[in-house]
């Protein structure tokens, strides 16, 4: 995987646009310290007598597969530029060296022609699918308990670095990207690195897992702790927030906040006190554009007069919301972990329990409907990412446990969430956010009103799966 090459740069212009953006890839690549850059001119002589039906001829797995053996390529990174009014498409897939396996993809919208923004996007996708790469190195011999590496001093491969070795066993493909997400591994013991030249390394096993020993296409992996001689870059790739998730997200988020009643009838009556709760949270990804979420969550609490006369000085709450959402993501960079903007539609529904009062206009009240909203995140340093989302539901419906306001002439719903994401962990964060959620119903002949709102602080953790 770590032995790369760019296949021609396809576009709707007559290479106008392609060409360059080909000589800008490949110029990166060759400079990479990631990617043994392979040539691809003796492929170019061949591949340039399907000028006119070069896109057909590259989606052919037989043929992908004969380029990567005669060019000894494990990653064929192809790329389609295609022109459209006010702006381009642009797509990259990483193909296996069997001409079938997908190792990364993705696409984005830019609204420029300039071929710099687009080799950029480009190289930043790159970046991504190399930190996806499962191994630091391969085993190419074995002699004993040492054995030599594919790498050296140029992948932080340095003398004294410990290392685990794992034979790969099979990998898993997404259900529906057909992708490649995860790779099953099986771990043959732990060694240390002997000896380190720019482009090659020698290692000792120390001891082993199972009664398997090496053999030449093993895999190693710097083992990464506090005391290991890595270089600060080897550190910031192991701990690296843009690294794409497989599956999806759940969260779980621990709530604390108050929550209060409000009817007009035609006086105003108001009880209030803290809420305590929990939120979970999942999405899971359809593809890197389009996903679906659920949100459901409970809040207890007891609420005291706040406001006007009540013939009952306390009142139990009880809320619970279930929010199901389809939405889309727009990359405004085309890069999965940096800025990003969701829309959403589904539905959702929000229950306020309160125990019934007709007497002062208090009773369990629920809205439902059509679930609409966005949500805008942006990372500010490397390990910390900032949110917001608002979301309403469209004319939703009221119900009322007992006969207390009657059917309503209108009703109202929002939410509003904002705070950030501490990254602990490639797949793990810790999240910290302040959220409003307020509903609202009038009534006409006589003029009254219900407005249920809860506002509460929510600290959790989010995993990626």
């Amino acid at each position: 995987m770590r032995r790369c090459m760019i296949l021609p740069v396809k576009d709707n212009v007559g290479g106008a646009i392609g060409f360059k953006v080909f000589e800008d890839v490949e110029r990166y690549l060759r400079d990479s310290d990631w990617c043994y850059y392979t040539s691809n001119s003796e492929i170019l002589n061949i591949l340039a007598n399907y000028k006119k039906n070069l896109d057909q001829v590259l989606e052919n797995p037989r043929v992908l597969k004969i380029i990567s053996e005669k060019t000894n390529t494990g990653s064929l990174i192809k790329v389609k530029v295609e022109n459209e009014v006010k702006g381009v498409n642009v797509e990259i897939e990483v193909i296996g060296k069997n001409g079938e396996d997908i190792y990364f993809k993705e696409s984005t919208r830019l609204n420029t022609e300039e071929h710099k923004v687009i080799s950029q996007t480009i190289k930043n996708w790159l970046v991504v699918y190399e930190k996806q790469i499962p191994y630091d190195g391969i085993i190419t011999g074995v002699l004993g308990n040492q054995f030599t590496l594919d790498v050296g001093t140029n992948r932080s491969m340095f003398q004294g670095n410990e290392v685990v070795v794992l034979r790969p066993l099979g990998k898993r493909n997404h259900p529906l990207l057909k992708e490649i997400v995860d790779w099953e591994t099986e771990k043959l013991g732990e060694g240390k690195v002997i000896h380190s030249s720019d482009t090659q390394a020698q290692g000792n096993i120390l001891s082993y897992s199972t009664k398997k020993r090496l053999r030449v296409g093993d895999w190693v992996l710097l083992e990464r702790n506090k005391d290991s001689n890595l270089v600060e870059k080897r550190k910031y790739e192991e701990d690296n927030p843009y690294e794409f998730g497989k599956l999806g997200e759940v969260s779980l988020l621990f709530n604390v906040g108050k929550g209060s009643a409000t009817s007009e009838n035609p006086d105003v009556k108001k009880i209030g006190g803290t809420l305590l709760g929990v939120d979970l949270r999942t999405s899971l990804w359809i593809t890197r554009k389009y996903w679906v979420g659920l949100d459901i969550g409970k809040t207890f609490g007891s609420l005291s007069s706040e406001e006007g006369s009540l013939s009952r000085s306390e009142n139990d709450m009880s809320n619970s919301l279930f929010n199901l959402k389809f939405g889309y993501k727009y990359l405004p960079m085309g890069f999965f972990y940096g800025p990003q903007i969701d829309a959403f539609i589904g539905y959702g529904s929000y229950t306020y329990g309160l125990d019934s009062s007709p007497a002062d206009g208090m009773t369990e009240v629920s809205f439902k409907g059509i679930l609409m909203g966005a949500r805008g995140s942006i990372p500010v340093q490397k390990i910390v990412r900032l949110y917001m989302e608002l979301s309403l539901l469209f004319n939703p419906s009221y119900d009322e446990e007992g006969a207390v306001f009657g059917e309503e002439d209108s009703a109202r719903n929002y939410a509003l969430e904002f705070g950030g994401k501490y990254l602990y962990a490639p797949n793990m964060t810790f999240d910290l956010s302040y959220g409003v959620n307020s509903s609202k119903a009038s009534f006409t002949n006589p003029e009254k009103s219900i407005t249920v709102k809860q506002s509460t602080f929510k600290l959790g953790t989010t995993f990626t799966f």
